[in-house]
């Protein structure tokens, strides 16, 4: 028998999703109203509505470029966060029930630094000094120092740091949910590891995966941070470009209009995502 009554948990949402309703649907009003507005903001010489802030976006090779820049970050963000993951996250699976939370804890120390701070700590290892390019030298595969810094390979690593136990954490939810049986009956038919995992493990952890690449292409395009920190200088993000025009350039309608653009794009990915897991998963396909 059920704790709660379907009818009085979702009695017990209602205040809960109200509020969530009205901190999400008045700042997106706003958003979409300024996004509509041109003119000058400071001193509020406006006009509008008018869609010419999406137009002169969508036909604007700077911003495409960002945009498409950011977008491709994102992704690979995303796949190296899967590609690590995995097995950090079969390790937490496997490993003794006394390892996994000294395991737990190391997969989730980057969330108890803050983003600042840890994208700082970047700098040092990243930097022309840093700790990389001194082992290098030291060790005579490079005699100088490469610009590892304020590259697009810096954000990208800045970022699969920040969202890596994000992915463990879902795959590890996953895996939890998988009877050791299964292995061990795929084992007794004659498979051996790789197939086990490829065969009958990966199909398994198909839900986990989608929520852990949900979780992380939404972070990653959404970054601000460490774009700002580790990027080249200037608008190097379509989160710092935002940023630029708001405080910078006090253009508010481009800018909302840009973040309304990254929220469609970001809300499509994860709503295409989830139905792409809820596609390939297990269950729907023997169905």
């Amino acid at each position: 028998m059920p704790f709660l009554s379907n009818r009085l948990a979702a009695v017990l949402l209602v205040p809960a999703m109200a509020l969530l309703g009205v901190c999400l649907a008045i700042p997106l009003y706003y958003l979409l109203n300024f996004s509509t507005l041109t003119g000058d903001f400071a001193v509020q010489d406006l006009q509008g509505p008018t869609l010419s802030n999406f137009s002169d976006l969508l036909t604007d090779s700077f911003f495409l470029g960002v945009a498409g820049k950011t977008f491709l970050i994102s992704l690979g963000v995303t796949a190296a966060a899967l590609v690590f993951g995995f097995p950090l996250a079969a390790l937490m699976w496997r490993a003794p029930a006394v390892w996994r939370s000294p395991i737990a804890i190391v997969v989730l120390s980057p969330l108890l630094v803050s983003m600042v701070a840890s994208s700082y700590g970047w700098i040092v290892i990243l930097g022309q000094n840093g700790v990389i390019n001194n082992a290098l030298i030291a060790l005579g595969i490079i005699q100088s120092p490469i610009k590892l810094l304020y590259t697009d390979l810096a954000i990208g690593i800045g970022l699969v740091h920040v969202v890596l136990p994000f992915m463990v954490l879902s795959l590890v939810a996953a895996l939890d949910r998988i009877d050791m049986a299964v292995s061990e009956a795929a084992a007794s038919l004659g498979a051996n590891r790789a197939r086990i995992w490829w065969h009958v493990l990966l199909p398994l952890c198909v839900p986990g995966i989608g929520a852990g690449v949900t979780l992380c292409f939404s972070l990653s395009i959404s970054a601000y941070v460490t774009p700002a920190v580790l990027g080249p200088s200037g608008p190097n993000f379509i989160t710092t470009l935002i940023y630029q025009n708001f405080v910078s350039l006090y253009e508010w309608g481009a800018g909302a209009a840009m973040a309304f653009l990254l929220l469609v794009v970001a809300a499509s990915a994860v709503f295409g995502l989830g139905a792409l897991t809820n596609l390939l998963a297990p269950s729907r396909r023997r169905a």
